[in-house]
């Protein structure tokens, strides 16, 4: 049985291909591309237990920026939490965990991720608390004609990133181009629409519209974007970050909730929705 963690800059080659498999059989997510593209930064660590070179338990770590009213705070995002599966249970995440906050916890930066109710309890454990998230949407009713859309490569994709203003302006993050070009390598380049010089990124589920960014170097009105989006047959808008728009309603959210280890204070405002595109 392993007796330390290990950090993915000890990682061998075996080691490596081992995280990839347990990532892909855990979650669906495949992380090679993203990591042949040179995505992987310094800003990603992860900590992991080995045994005869595979990976067998991991825990996650982005550090990044997050902005709330205009306030910057350095923080850790926590995602990329699995064991196998025969190995669960027996409390190994855990201690993972009391040697990842072992060598932070001295940093004084605030730590966060987002789960499941059902896990819930093993992070308050690890001495989490919960916040709930609301999901915040719109109604609409209209016949606005579909938009142009648009193929992208990762070049574009990092300057939207790069070259864009907050579309969230009450809560966004910054230091988080990994995620941003996870993202990208997980498909959602393939959800990019365009009106005038402003893109966007949308799905669409049956007759509500799935909003996840609004890209453009200038300023735009968020009303102006919901009528742009407001296709026949669309009866909402449900906004994947925090809009800057008057009107929008909030229920219980169904994409599970945010959990924080602080030592003060409170990280995300209240009726805010963290963004989907720095979501690890």
């Amino acid at each position: 049985m392993p007796k330390k963690p290990i950090t993915n800059l000890a990682y061998s080659d075996k080691e490596l291909a081992s995280f990839f498999y347990l990532a892909d059989e855990t979650f669906g997510i495949d992380f090679r591309e993203w990591y042949n593209a040179g995505e992987w930064t310094d800003r990603y660590r992860c900590y992991s237990f080995t045994f005869y070179r595979n990976v067998i338990s991991n825990v996650g770590m982005s550090r990044m920026t997050v902005m709330t009213d205009g306030t910057a705070r350095e923080a850790y995002q926590i995602g990329t939490v699995m064991t196998d599966e025969i190995r669960q249970g027996q409390g190994l995440a855990t201690r993972i965990f009391k040697h990842l906050f072992k060598q932070h916890d001295t940093d004084g930066l605030p730590y966060f991720l987002a789960c499941d109710e059902i896990v819930e309890p093993f992070y308050e454990k690890q001495g989490f608390t919960a916040q709930s998230e609301p999901e915040l949407f719109i109604s609409v009713s209209g016949a606005a004609p579909p938009l142009e859309h648009v193929r992208v490569d990762a070049e574009q994709w990092r300057r939207f990133k790069l070259e864009s203003l907050p579309y969230s302006p009450r809560l966004y993050t910054k230091d988080d181009m990994h995620i941003w070009m996870f993202h990208y390598y997980q498909g959602m380049d393939e959800d990019v629409y365009r009106f005038d010089d402003v893109h966007v990124i949308y799905m669409i589920e049956r007759s509500r519209l799935n909003l996840y960014a609004v890209l453009s170097p200038r300023p735009v009105d968020m009303r102006d974007v919901v009528a742009r989006l407001s296709f026949e047959g669309i009866t909402e808008i449900v906004f994947k970050f925090t809009p800057d728009l008057d009107g929008v309603e909030q229920r219980p959210s169904r994409d599970g909730q945010w959990m924080f280890r602080m030592n003060d204070g409170q990280l995300f405002p209240e009726g805010c929705r963290f963004p989907y595109l720095s979501k690890a």
